[in-house]
């Protein structure tokens, strides 16, 4: 806690391509969200001062509320004084900008290296390279592949405390070679977080050339202890953003120092975990970068790629997922060279959005197959851990990203979300309109208290819940009988055929009571027998009894029948599906 009371907060977050601005303040004795605004991020060229782009923002946002940021030297006023000017705290937050080259060293993959991708998931670090005992290569070998690497961190874990040192010695004997044979101006931050018997020798053999950070062990008593590391990757990530052109006058007026958003986000997901008593998944769909973030069971796993995004990193997407992936969830036979034409567009028109309904199934084709390539990749991380999370089990999901928070339809980003997650049971669904997570997250150790406030008077959005069926059957054979009770007594019931999709509208006011009865061969959850009260959303209440049909269609008039029904279903269509000609032909062949 700091020395002077918090009433008025500014949350600066600044992303590769928007700088969103928050404020928070007290209203009658509680924390609210009482303005906020977003402008291009200044980043790069022409400028590459975040501060400016920061500074239009906060010109609007003035404009509308009526406070004065600024002092006539330029400087943000703080503490905030009388007549609604300045504030009292400013925090920072960012993921604009390149991710930091880092290697990871370490004894055993599955352990150590395994560990420190966890560690500096929530950073925006690349692992251009790891070393371990099991890596197949030689000592020289290694040594080219850290000097040829370039990196700017290196993360070395390994060890119990107190435990072999002899093999973890020579590790660093090859790291003291690669830094050694390296230009001075080019020398990489050494951060140390194993055995802690060997810190005196790390920092005899490292200091002379580059500057040693130690942690604490992450393979501490008890299992794996990330907090320690962390703390000190932060650290770094906060010193090295200051010291850069782009965040230095942003520095000088931070209060919190630069922070992660994607840690901010972590730490917002465990919170809800522990809240839930259940796991919860985070999703950030960006333009540049996207997280996942899935805490169950006490343990957070984070993954964040800078080649998976919905505009910068389109192009780098669809080369990485292949064009099968997402092709399989349009309703149409894309034309030659149709998918690389569209991301390539997205890549340079970063605020286009899709004109027609081809253009939209696009899009949600790759936002589907990027999120279940970032979920892929999270199981391949995370396989053999003993806190391995599942997916598959998850309570809570938290969506960010206007990708797939802004189709304007709850249920509709419902039924996406459900075909991304492949899940099963009963999933209570949230959005973050506002950009909100990552400030909260960081507002947590400094102001729990407006953390609280502030989820409890809605700065996320209930977008509703997705009751999903599981089971095999045939298509249009009843497999849940649903009765529905509304908070003002009105009542309905309701049989949802495999193959179908029912949207139950509840109002974010309202609840609704429900019962619901699995046929034989189906389950919710594992359960044929539910009574639920929910709370209602901007999507109220979806059940999916889908199943496998998107797999099973045979033709593509049959999954383009069943897609274009599906949304019609969600979005409240009340005219017949029309399906274009053009939708049906056969794709193109190479002669």
């Amino acid at each position: 806690m700091t020395e002077r009371p918090i009433n008025s907060i500014l949350a600066a977050d600044f992303g590769n391509v928007n700088t969103r601005v928050l404020l928070f303040d007290v209203v009658d004795g509680q924390y609210r969200l009482v303005a906020q605004g977003m402008g291009r991020t200044t980043i790069g060229s022409p400028t590459d001062d975040a501060a400016v782009g920061l500074a239009g923002v906060l010109r609007e946002i003035a404009d509308s509320s009526g406070r004065r940021f600024f002092a006539e030297t330029g400087a943000l006023i703080q503490p905030e004084q009388a007549d609604r000017v300045g504030v009292d705290y400013c925090l920072t937050t960012a993921s604009g900008g390149l991710p930091t080259r880092a290697v990871l060293a370490g004894l055993y993959e599955g352990q150590d290296i395994a560990a420190a991708r966890r560690a500096i998931a929530p950073f925006y670090m690349d692992a251009v390279a790891e070393l371990h005992l099991e890596d197949g290569m030689t000592s020289r070998a290694r040594l080219n592949r850290l000097v040829h690497s370039r990196p700017q961190l290196i993360l070395i874990t390994g060890g119990t405390d107190g435990g072999a040192r002899t093999v973890l010695l020579e590790l660093l004997a090859v790291v003291r070679q690669a830094v050694a044979l390296t230009t001075a101006g080019s020398r990489p931050t050494v951060v140390y977080a194993g055995n802690s018997s060997l810190i005196a020798s790390v920092r005899e053999m490292l200091a002379q050339h580059v500057e040693v950070l130690v942690a604490p062990n992450i393979r501490g008593r008890g299992g794996i202890n990330l907090d320690g590391a962390q703390r000190v990757l932060g650290g770094y990530f906060d010193a090295s953003r200051r010291a850069s052109k782009s965040y230095k006058q942003i520095a000088a007026m931070s209060d919190s120092g630069i922070q992660p958003s994607a840690r901010g986000i972590e730490t917002m997901t465990a919170f809800f975990s522990r809240q839930v008593s259940g796991a919860v998944l985070t999703i950030d769909f960006g333009s540049a970068r996207s997280l996942l973030s899935l805490a169950q069971g006490g343990a957070v796993h984070t993954l964040v790629r800078s080649d998976i995004g919905s505009g910068h990193s389109a192009a780098a997407m669809l080369d990485r997922i292949g064009a099968a992936k997402v092709s399989q969830w349009l309703p149409f036979h894309p034309r030659r060279n149709e998918l690389a034409q569209y991301v390539l567009d997205k890549g340079l028109r970063l605020d286009s959005v899709p004109l027609d309904m081809r253009a939209r199934y696009i899009e949600y084709a790759l936002l589907r197959a990027g999120i279940r390539y970032l979920l892929a990749e999270l199981r391949r991380q995370t396989i053999g851990l003993a806190d391995a999370p599942d997916p598959a089990r998850v309570s809570l999901a938290l969506l960010a990203g206007a990708t797939i928070t802004g189709s304007g339809q709850g249920a509709l980003d419902m039924m996406l979300l459900a075909d991304a997650l492949d899940c099963d049971g009963v999933l209570e669904v949230k959005a973050d309109p506002h950009g909100a997570l990552a400030a909260l997250g960081a507002l947590a150790a400094v102001e729990p208290k407006a953390v609280v406030q502030l989820l409890n008077n809605n700065v996320l959005e209930n977008v509703g819940t997705l009751i999903r069926v599981a089971g095999k059957g045939t298509s249009g054979v009843s497999a849940i009988k649903v009765s529905a009770t509304m908070q003002n007594g009105e009542r309905s019931q309701r049989d949802v055929a495999v193959g179908d999709v029912w949207h139950l509208p509840v109002g974010a006011a309202a609840s609704v009571d429900l019962r619901i009865q699995a046929r034989r061969g189906f389950s919710i959850g594992g359960k044929r027998r539910l009574r639920l009260q929910l709370q209602g959303g901007r999507g109220g209440v979806l059940f999916d009894a889908r199943l496998d049909a998107m797999r099973e269609a045979s033709t593509m008039t049959e999954r383009a029948v069943n897609m274009l029904r599906w949304f019609a279903a969600v979005t409240g269509q009340d005219r017949p599906v029309v399906i274009p000609e053009s939708w049906l032909e056969a794709p193109e062949t190479d002669n």
